[in-house]
């Protein structure tokens, strides 16, 4: 099951269980302004912080599939990847805490965590096995001085 489902699946299917978590919990009253203002700027870092990560990709001649991770033909380690090993993931895990502020339920945070860990099991160390046997000591490197998340 190790990077069979596209991260853009996994992120809907947690947004479908956060929403169910609210129907399920309920949620609290926050000023509209605040509710819109923070899911805009939540939304907002997320989507520069994926397309970041998609651009270096790019720019690099390398494959953004994360399905078939064996496409990948160089080792990204510059832009972006300087402060996060999963720049993409980064990024639609800030769209999905953007939904959860714009829920206003603390039951969403049980998705948000969900969400962590799936990725970090069944596409993450998927992905660090194979950068690991394909790019040896360069990507050791990389691991000690770049975080996986954040």
């Amino acid at each position: 099951m190790d990077t069979k489902i596209p991260p853009p699946v996994v992120l809907l299917l947690h947004m479908l269980a956060s929403w169910g978590l609210v129907q399920i919990t309920g949620h609290f009253t926050m000023a509209e302004s605040l509710k819109i203002g923070g899911t805009l700027v939540l939304s907002s870092i997320g989507v520069v912080v994926a397309l970041a990560g998609v651009w270096a990709f790019r720019r690099h001649n390398t494959s953004v599939d994360p399905v078939h991770v064996d496409k990948a033909s160089t080792l990204v380690t510059d832009g972006v990847y300087r402060f996060t090993r999963n720049p993409m993931y980064v990024g639609l895990l800030c769209l999905l805490v953007a939904q959860n502020w714009y829920l206003t339920s603390p039951a969403g945070a049980l998705a948000v965590l969900s969400f962590i860990g799936y990725m970090t099991r069944f596409q993450i160390k998927p992905e660090e096995r194979f950068l690991l046997k394909a790019y040896g000591q360069a990507y050791r490197d990389f691991l000690g001085t770049t975080r996986r998340w954040l």
